[in-house]
């Protein structure tokens, strides 16, 4: 019997040209023990319409529709709110995923004891070209140090980003983990440090399963002050999570 069960969530806004292809990546998954959560944040293109579709026709698709746009950190919270699985990830609804992107999470969620699992990515540009380097498969189980250096690290397989990890959603409800709405930039490096600091160990895997494509007008490719700020403010919090973790640590001992 698998005794884990995944819940994915979904996040989109105005990808009505891309939401298709990534939910058809998730149908095609060869492990189907999963249930794939649609947060649309107040779309005003087909996105809607196209992820109703995809409700009616599978039935552990949900889909829930923010009536005004409320940013993508509170897309996230709404699915986790939603989320049933024992173990929770996130895919942007214009990405996609490997065929094994959701037995690669089960797999090794059900044979380690561990808190957290990657995987590796293609960071690649709206033609398909590959911009990162795929590197031999490495895998390594780490404690809470190492792993809060490779998620805040700017480089590497690990990052701050949230969907090339898996998690467990009874550390995130039981400490009452969520997504920092007055961030619009690197509210995943925050959300994944809030998170390590209270988990215990974690699987490290840079075999590449998911598919990050990189599009012109995406926030994460526009540089104005507005994200300037956002850095600033998520670098604090980052910081005082690690400090606030490390004193209670030490009182610990």
């Amino acid at each position: 019997m698998v005794k884990n069960k995944l819940s994915i969530i979904m996040t989109a806004y105005n990808v009505a040209n891309y939401i298709s292809s990534a939910i058809d990546s998730v149908v095609a998954q060869t492990n189907q023990n999963f249930n794939l959560i649609i947060v649309d944040d107040c779309s005003t293109d087909q996105t809607q319409k196209i992820i109703r579709l995809y409700e009616k026709k599978y039935d552990w698709i949900s889909v829930v529709c923010h009536t005004q746009n409320s940013g993508v950190s509170a897309s996230r919270n709404t699915g986790l709110a939603m989320a049933d699985g024992k173990l929770v990830t996130f895919i942007d609804g214009d990405d996609w995923v490997e065929p094994d992107y959701v037995d690669h999470f089960l797999d090794i969620f059900n044979d380690n004891d561990v808190d957290m699992v990657t995987c590796g990515f293609f960071n690649e540009n709206e033609n398909g070209k590959v911009k990162n380097k795929i590197a031999k498969r490495q895998t390594s189980i780490v404690g809470r140090d190492e792993a809060v250096k490779q998620i805040i690290k700017m480089t590497g397989t690990v990052m701050g980003y949230t969907w090339n990890k898996a998690y467990v959603r009874s550390i995130i409800d039981d400490n009452n983990l969520g997504f920092q709405t007055d961030l619009d930039l690197m509210e995943d490096q925050v959300f994944n440090v809030e998170y390590a600091t209270v988990a215990r160990k974690f699987y490290l895997d840079n075999i590449p399963l998911y598919h990050y494509v990189s599009r012109k007008g995406s926030i994460t490719q526009k540089f104005a002050m507005e994200n300037v700020r956002d850095v600033g403010v998520a670098r604090m919090k980052v910081y005082k999570t690690i400090r606030d973790s490390t004193r209670s640590e030490k009182d610990e001992i």
